[in-house]
């Protein structure tokens, strides 16, 4: 959200705008509302006589489709991106951006062109290590192909419309009675106890005839309907994959080696400090005065510390960091190379003043052994031969599989191997099934319907992939024997369900003629379960027991409500429902208020503002045009 946002808006109204528009002005990831631009002349729609062009319609899809694949990564599918997806969605928000600008500002809000600035200086996709870049700034819209005028237009149409949204927002607000409601059924709380009549070891004894699974399976088809699926196979390349059988001679990396000690030595660096004494009144005096006590011995830091004229460095004992023989004057890296590692130079004139120079190191002045360096030597040296055959093999592959029957051949000839996948639907499966760019290309026609192999798909900048359908199964209901299996169980743990309900008849009638739970456990070896203060929620078996528990009535005073029922794998639960109390507001702590408040704000918030975003846009003038595909 804009700065300018998170000055004017608190609490609740940043959060329900934030939520509300999905669209946000978008430089190198930041997207933004575009409205109408001065583009394109043809015109894909016209909201109270105020254009939105063919041009601000594909820079809106271009940014939702960089914000969908920024949130979902690689593994989006290829069809959430397509033009013919995002265009209706797309431009619909952005006639809605149109509406509620125009109502900002014919509302009077205005921004000032101090916060648009302001707020332009403070993106990060200006910004180099936190600062304003002005070549940044330059590029950024160089590449959106805005100008800076349009650009602070568009910026302040979009702070002033934000800062419409946020008016609507902020003023929602919550009662207290909606809290006490509220509280009063999600904060709930019941007491209850139960026992659970196991399925399993009925199950063994239970017999379905083969008319029993014809039955359930003609009257449940719902149940077992397979999507479409493929399978394929396909040739993938990565540089790993050739890297494995590529062997590095010894005399080249002893060739390699050799170069990198004439780099290294050629990139030694020394690392120097100096005495600084500026031309000027008495200079001459303090020359003579540094020169004397260096050669008696004194320490070059602390003279550097009394004497030096350089500001910067005397406190840092004369410190001035390393040189690879350019960064000083020519005099001074001359001085600086004829010394040795601890060594102090005579007077060094230059146009800065004279200098006195201690070399306190040389780095690097010894360059690594070769054993040290062979194995990352070698290493790199085949990984640039991968690479190399990486990139031919690359160049090679879409002319062996163009109408190829089979991969088999051009995997051979590349010197790599086919693999297969098992079946998988539109919505992917593993490995590279699950990527968009794969799934689109298995599932299109001339691919899955024509047999032909796909064009050579660039997974990564380093990954490539080429695809074959072997299989293909229509959508349709899965056949009796692949599911006959599933649907016995199915049908042994409802009987043994119903076998269960009359067990659990008995144990209600003795449990309403007064008889302990507990002692009806001990008597049926069955393992009692107590749940005080138990809340909504929860998972698996247990969550299922809590969701139909609060589903019961609430029990007479004094009394409890007893009920069974079955759980999916075919247990039968009795429950034993003993006490309801609802919810408090007041036994919530200050900041569980707080909490439940805001968010109730919010939602009434979200509210008022799509309901104002749903009245403009009924009362404006609203022109779709046709849309070329």
């Amino acid at each position: 959200m804009l700065q300018s946002m998170r000055d004017n808006l608190k609490g609740t109204a940043a959060i329900i705008v934030a939520a509300f528009f999905g669209f946000i002005m978008v430089i190198g990831g930041i997207d933004f509302f575009s409205g109408a631009s001065g583009g394109a002349a043809d015109e894909v729609a016209e909201v109270n006589g105020e254009a939105i062009t063919n041009m601000d319609l594909q820079r809106a899809i271009q940014n939702r489709r960089s914000m969908i694949e920024s949130q979902y990564g690689e593994n989006v599918p290829a069809d959430m991106l397509t033009d013919e997806q995002l265009r209706g969605p797309v431009l619909q928000q952005l006639v809605d951006n149109s509406v509620m600008r125009q109502a900002a500002l014919k509302s009077g809000m205005v921004m000032s062109t101090a916060a648009v600035d302001r707020e332009t200086v403070q993106m990060p996709a200006f910004q180099i290590n936190g600062q304003f870049d002005q070549q940044m700034f330059r590029d950024g819209l160089r590449r959106m192909g805005y100008s800076p005028a349009r650009f602070r237009q568009l910026m302040e149409q979009d702070m002033v419309m934000q800062q419409f949204a946020g008016s609507i927002a902020d003023s929602a607000f919550t009662t207290r009675a909606d809290a006490e409601q509220i509280v009063s059924v999600s904060m709930e709380e019941r007491d209850f106890d139960y026992l659970t009549l196991p399925a399993a070891p009925l199950l063994s004894d239970i017999q379905i005839g083969d008319s029993e699974i014809e039955a359930f399976y003609q009257e449940n088809q719902g149940q077992f309907q397979r999507p479409e699926q493929v399978a394929i196979e396909y040739i993938e390349l990565t540089p790993e994959l050739f890297a494995g059988n590529i062997d590095v001679a010894e005399q080249d990396v002893r060739a390699q080696y050799d170069q990198e000690v004439r780099s290294f030595e050629a990139n030694e660096r020394r690392h120097a400090a100096h005495i600084l004494v500026e031309e000027g009144e008495g200079s001459s005096q303090k020359v003579q005065e540094v020169e004397d006590k260096l050669a008696a011995g004194e320490d070059f830091a602390a003279l550097a510390q009394e004497y030096s004229d350089d500001l910067v460095s005397r406190e840092e004992g004369g410190d001035v960091g390393f040189t690879t023989g350019d960064v000083f004057p020519e005099a001074f890296e001359e001085a600086l190379a004829g010394l040795k590692e601890g060594e102090v130079s005579g007077p060094v004139v230059t146009d800065a003043g004279t200098h006195f120079i201690k070399l306190l190191e040389v780095a690097g002045a010894e360059p690594p052994t070769f054993e040290e360096r062979q194995e990352a030597i070698a290493s790199r040296l085949r990984s640039d031969a991968a690479e190399r055959e990486f990139v031919d093999a690359l160049s090679r592959l879409a002319d062996l599989t163009y109408n190829a029957e089979t991969l088999a051949g051009p995997a051979e000839e590349l010197g790599v191997s086919v693999q297969k996948s098992p079946l998988f639907s539109r919505s992917g499966g593993p490995g590279i099934t699950s990527d968009g760019k794969v799934l689109a290309s298995a599932f299109s026609p001339e691919v899955m319907e024509d047999g032909i192999s796909s064009d050579v798909l660039n997974l990564t900048e380093d990954h490539a992939v080429v695809l074959k359908v072997v299989d293909h199964k229509p959508a349709g209901v899965k056949p009796l024997e692949e599911v006959r299996e599933e649907i016995v169980q199915q049908l042994k743990r409802e009987k043994a369900s119903e076998q269960l309900a009359g067990k659990a008849e008995q144990i209600i009638q003795q449990l309403q003629d007064g008889k302990p739970m507990a002692e009806l456990a001990s008597e049926q070896e069955l393992t009692l379960e107590t749940s005080d203060k138990t809340r909504r929620g929860g998972f698996g078996a247990r969550g299922e027991i809590t969701s139909r528990v609060f589903k019961m009535p609430e029990p007479k005073p004094g009394a409890e409500v007893i009920e069974h029922f079955s759980v999916p794998n075919g247990d039968r639960v009795v429950v034993q429902l003993r006490d309801v109390r609802a919810g408090k507001l007041g036994n919530q702590g200050s900041e569980q208020r707080d909490a439940l408040v805001q968010q109730l704000a919010s939602m009434n918030g979200s509210a008022e503002l799509a309901a104002v975003q749903k009245f403009l846009t009924s009362q404006a003038d609203v022109e779709i045009g046709a849309l070329e595909e």
